[in-house]
């Protein structure tokens, strides 16, 4: 079965993971870019829950899963997407097609971006296709990232998600005051 690609003109490069030792190198670019505290501290947890806190990026650059067999993206991010690959999704093992960035710092402006336009950070209100309220706490935030994000439905995070997640905003937080 072949994997539908968004990006047929990219070249398709064979998958690896790339380990950053840390989140140093994404919470340094995201402290420089323009946007609320609230936003980037979302997007860094976001990064941390998606790319195992900096030590499975996908091809080097991809921080937060962004696929390629989902349809395509803005066209302002068709200059920074320079290919795809293909690898098993985490969590469902589901082979999906991904994009490669020309570097992490797009891969950082892209997340900033998304989270922005989904509204996927504290103050903001959501009335998209499955998490529709107010988010004014972490908890909140948690439900709209496992409903927008993870699972493109309207099923309830585990408690534990939850509680993870609540944890790492607090700490993230922190990093943008």
């Amino acid at each position: 079965m072949s994997i539908k690609n968004s990006y047929p003109e990219k070249p398709i490069v064979p998958y690896y993971k790339t380990d950053l030792g840390s989140m140093l190198q994404i919470e340094n670019i995201l402290k420089l870019l323009s946007a609320p505290k609230e936003v980037k501290a979302a997007a860094l947890v976001i990064a941390r829950n998606e790319c195992a806190n900096g030590h499975k990026v996908i091809c080097a650059t991809n921080i937060s899963g962004v696929q390629s067999d989902s349809g395509r993206w803005a066209s302002i991010w068709d200059k920074h997407i320079i290919a795809t690959c293909i690898t098993p999704e985490n969590g469902t093992g589901k082979t999906r097609g991904f994009v490669v960035f020309d570097s992490l710092q797009s891969s950082c402006d892209f997340l900033l971006d998304r989270v922005e336009n989904k509204g996927l950070f504290i103050g903001e209100h959501i009335d998209s296709r499955f998490y529709k309220g107010d988010v004014t706490t972490p908890e909140q935030l948690a439900v709209a990232y496992w409903q927008e994000w993870v699972q493109g439905n309207t099923t309830q995070p585990p408690a534990q998600a939850v509680k993870d997640f609540v944890s790492m905003y607090n700490q993230s937080i922190l990093k943008f005051s």
